[in-house]
């Protein structure tokens, strides 16, 4: 049966039952966290997943956890996301001078990018249940994208406030998912999921030490998001909780990135896999 094709408030009921595509796959879902570069540590979760034949029972995801998350659910393995990671652009604008004088753009790229890559699927024909959560420009409520183009949804969920125009879909015109969900564990239950992996992968305050006034404008953004994803991790059973910035500082290393994010899934094997 396909999926309803609507947009929702992740503050809806959950849809779960033991008859629904939670029960069919393990119940086990995953909620792919917001976090640029950093989510190359998401490979690594799937990665490990098909080192232990887990298949998600669903997969929610914001900002690059929507992109690797959309990826993943359409089938593609560790080795084609990673071809497809290597050519995704994050930030478009041409610098923060013309940002600021208002050179706000789509980001074409990326959802040219995840439409190839997805072969042009709607979300509603993915092989796993998948959203992407965005945020309300206008109203500042979580919306998931759970139905439409999956490549849409995506570019929404990744659309960086001051580089990118908010993106409509429905009524919404939406923005950057980390600014409401950042770890979008009430997203992946909806999709009926019974046991949720949060995979918290941002930036954290303690990382670098803030030097100019740009700097502590960042800072500030991620102390609010990371109190954010503080309480939203509470809420899953399982919580990976990485910190990867050292891995990029100097030079992105993106094995090791992955390799992060797998050690850390394979580390939670015996408890993922045991049957309930």
């Amino acid at each position: 049966m396909r999926r309803r094709d609507l947009l929702t408030v992740a503050a809806a009921p959950a849809m779960s039952g033991p008859g629904g595509a939670a029960a069919a796959h393990g119940g086990i879902g995953f909620a792919l966290g917001s976090g640029a570069l950093h989510g190359w540590a998401h490979v690594g979760i799937v990665r490990a997943c098909a080192r232990l034949g887990l298949r998600p029972a669903a997969i929610a995801g914001s900002n690059v956890g929507a992109a690797i998350g959309a990826l993943w659910a359409a089938g593609r393995d560790a080795a084609e996301i990673t071809a497809v990671a290597h050519r995704l652009k994050w930030h478009p604008g041409t610098g923060a001078v013309s940002a600021l004088l208002g050179s706000r753009r789509r980001n074409d790229e990326l959802r040219q990018e995840i439409e190839r890559a997805v072969g042009g699927r709607a979300i509603a024909d993915l092989a796993v249940p998948f959203a992407a959560v965005a945020s309300d420009a206008l109203t500042g409520e979580t919306v998931v994208v759970d139905a439409g183009p999956v490549a849409l949804a995506v570019e929404a969920s990744c659309a960086a406030p001051v580089w990118n125009e908010p993106v409509p879909i429905g009524p919404h015109q939406l923005l950057d998912g980390s600014l409401t969900a950042p770890v979008p564990v009430a997203a992946a239950r909806r999709l009926g999921a019974l046991r949720v992996v949060a995979v918290d992968v941002a930036y954290r305050p303690y990382e670098e030490v803030p030097t100019s006034s740009s700097d502590y404008g960042f800072q500030a953004v991620h102390i609010l998001t990371n109190a954010l994803a503080r309480e939203q991790t509470r809420q899953a059973e399982h919580v990976i909780k990485l910190d990867v910035h050292h891995l990029m500082r100097k030079r992105l290393d993106v094995e090791a990135l992955v390799e992060a994010g797998e050690a850390a899934l394979m580390s939670l094997a015996p408890r993922l896999l045991q049957k309930r």
